[in-house]
This record gives C-alpha cells, sequence and structure tokens, in this order.
C-alpha cells in the first residue's frame, strides 16, 4: 500500500510540474502591453510588451500608423481614443488595446502662447482678404472659450466686435448680412482692448432680444466680467493676441459654437474680419466643445 501510495503522489507531482511548465511557456511567448502619458495633445507610449520584434501602432484617430517601439503622438483634438497595438515576433502576434483620453492643453490666457503649440487652426482667411485679422486658434475648456487671435503688423484691436452663436443653431439670435451663409449671433462682445493694461479693456457683452434681422442686444455684463484679455506681441512677423469668454451665462450649448470676429479702429472705421465677411458664403466659424 506504502508503495502505492508514492507511486500516486509520484505521478501527481509530476502532472502538476508538467501543467505548471505548460503555463510558464504561454506566459513567455509574444504578449502586447502598454501604457500612456498624457500632455495636452501630446502622449507619450511606453511599451511593455514581452517577446516583441516588431510594433503597429493604431492611434484611434485616423492617422497613420507607428512602427515605433515607444511612439509619442500629437493628437489634434481632444477625446476618447482606442489605441491598439500589435506586437510580433517568429510568426507569433498579439494585441493590446486601451482607451486613451486626451483632455487637450491647460490654456492661460497669460501671454506664454507656448500652450497653443499644438491646438490646430480653427479658420484661416485666405491671403488678401480679412484684412488685419490672419487667423485664429481656438479651445473649449471647461470654464471658457479660448482664442488666439493672428493679426497683421497694422492689428491692434482698438476695437472688437466678437458675434457668438452660442446655441450652434444659424436661425437664432440675429442673422447679420455680413455672413450670408450661417450666422445667428445670441451673443456679441463688444468694446475697446487696451493694450497697455489689457485688465482695463473696457466694453459690455450683450444678450441677442430681437427677432431675427433685429438689432436688439440687452447688456448683460462688462469685459471685465466676461472676458479675459493677454498683451499683444509679434511672433513670427504677426501680431498675437489670446482671451477667453466665460462659458458661464451663455446658456445650454451643444457640440459647437459658432463666431466672427471684426476688428475697427478708435474711429469705428472697419479694418478687419474673420471669416472673411460680405461674401455670399461668408459664415460663421466654429468652436468644438
Amino acid at each position: 500500500m506504502k508503495n502505492k501510495l508514492l507511486l500516486f503522489f509520484g505521478l501527481s507531482f509530476l502532472l502538476l510540474a508538467t501543467l505548471s511548465c505548460e503555463e510558464d511557456d504561454e506566459t513567455s511567448g509574444t504578449k502586447a502591453v502598454f501604457s500612456y502619458v498624457s500632455d495636452g495633445f501630446v502622449v507619450n507610449f511606453t511599451d511593455f510588451s514581452q517577446g516583441a520584434a516588431e510594433y503597429l501602432w493604431d492611434f484611434g484617430d485616423d492617422s497613420e500608423a507607428s512602427t515605433q517601439s515607444n511612439p509619442t503622438h500629437i493628437y489634434r483634438k481632444k477625446g476618447d481614443f482606442l489605441v491598439t497595438l500589435t506586437v510580433s515576433n517568429n510568426g507569433q502576434t498579439s494585441t493590446f488595446k486601451d482607451s486613451v483620453y486626451v483632455l487637450g492643453p491647460n490654456i492661460k490666457i497669460d501671454g506664454d502662447f507656448t500652450d497653443w503649440e499644438h491646438v490646430p487652426y480653427t479658420h484661416t482667411n485666405d491671403e488678401g482678404t480679412g484684412g488685419t485679422l490672419l487667423a485664429v486658434k481656438t479651445f473649449a475648456s471647461a470654464g471658457a472659450l479660448n482664442f488666439y487671435l493672428e493679426g497683421t503688423q497694422d492689428f491692434n484691436l482698438a476695437v472688437i466686435d466678437l458675434y457668438l452663436d452660442a446655441d450652434n443653431n444659424p436661425e437664432t439670435g440675429l442673422k447679420t448680412w455680413m455672413y450670408p451663409a450661417a450666422s445667428g449671433a445670441d451673443f456679441l462682445f463688444e468694446g475697446n482692448y487696451n493694450g497697455t493694461t489689457p485688465a482695463e479693456s473696457v466694453g459690455s457683452m450683450f444678450a441677442h432680444v430681437g427677432p431675427g434681422n433685429d438689432w436688439g442686444w440687452n447688456e448683460v455684463a462688462t469685459f471685465g466680467q466676461s472676458m479675459q484679455f493677454s498683451t499683444m506681441k509679434t511672433v513670427a512677423g504677426k501680431k498675437v493676441i489670446e482671451f477667453s469668454i466665460k462659458r458661464e451665462g451663455l446658456g445650454t450649448m451643444r457640440r459647437f459654437a459658432n463666431f466672427a470676429i471684426v476688428e475697427s479702429s478708435a474711429g469705428w472705421a472697419e479694418l478687419g474680419n474673420l471669416p472673411y465677411s460680405k461674401q455670399p458664403t461668408s459664415k460663421f466659424a466654429s468652436i468644438e466643445l
């Protein structure tokens, strides 16, 4: 009986050892896995795969794939992206997927424009159009609509008129003749930019109260309560300013808000418009929220 028990325990140990070796063989093969760290629109991926010799990254945003082991990818907008890493070695392949959340940059209205580096342009006027206004970048954060505005050397923003379609409905608000293809301004921000002391810029936020094309506005806030401006600087031969509009007080907003900017002189002579206005196809530009 003793010999039979020894034989039984011996066979059981051999079977367990065999099973353990098979599991080790499976885990010692090719296996994909990664981690990531995001900074604004820039995401750094780190490969932790096992037994990988070749890499194929799909970043989930219809961009070109990467074959690097530890790539850096720049996204063009915020949101969730399903990233797929496929690794291979000697005919063995393994795939790992993870959802990457891109929050976007932390925009600060401080005259340091480096936080706009990877933000794409929202609208660029064609050469020879738009007067003093050349291009704009926008980014919607949780509390504000942020703008990075470029102009010519004559750009000084003595007077700004910013029309905002906050509800993304061109049939509500002011349907201005300057943008016949689509406008519908629910709010107008109008006033004088103080280039010496931006915080002391004087102006008002108005809410539209008239039907359709009627020029009817009620003042609801001052620039100091609704907007923030940086100083204006020259960057790469262009004058640049950044400013923000508080989202508080803009009502229920959908996936987009739409806008147009008009610059005038201190004597209210129109100098620039963005997008280019007074054309049959002229319409407000869009900010993705």
